[in-house]
């Protein structure tokens, strides 16, 4: 997907116009596109009559393909559904897996919370705080302000 589609589509679901998105995105989908992917694992067309599981299903489905073309921001969100239980079961290791992916994709926001995690040992997380320290250095290199803070609160404490 070209940049210049990519944008018009950001600004479509910013907007919450989603029957011209899809419309938009519809070509895109068809060539199995991963940023198309991604975009439509967000929004349900009231038109489809589509349930929430199925939404849900769906959703999981689109993300899981859109991480696997390379979209980063796919690869954070199915590790914070992991992390979290959100729609799919807490699952420590396959929320690893999705920030190991999204940290290799560039996705610096993963860096901060799955260095957060590690660091402290949060939830089914196992503590490595060596690890943990190096992501959180990592990401407040890369401009994450979330991490400078938190760094700043580890040395002062």
């Amino acid at each position: 997907m070209e940049n210049e589609v990519k944008q018009q589509a950001e600004e479509l679901l910013e907007n919450g116009e989603v029957e011209a998105l899809y419309e938009l995105l519809a070509p895109y989908l068809e060539q199995n596109d991963a940023y198309a992917q991604f975009l439509y694992s967000s929004f349900s067309l009231e038109s489809s009559g589509e349930t929430d599981e199925q939404f849900e299903a769906r959703s999981m489905t689109l993300l899981e393909r859109a991480s696997e073309g390379g979209v980063a921001e796919a690869s954070y969100r199915l590790a914070v559904i992991y992390l979290y239980g959100d729609v799919a079961d807490n699952n420590a290791k396959s929320s690893s897996e999705y920030f190991e992916r999204a940290i290799a994709q560039g996705h610096a926001h993963s860096k901060f919370t799955y260095g957060f995690n590690l660091y402290y040992g949060s939830g089914d997380v196992k503590q490595e705080k060596a690890r943990g320290l190096k992501l959180l250095e990592e990401a407040a290199q890369e401009g994450v302000q979330l991490a400078r803070d938190e760094l700043n609160m580890i040395r002062a404490g």
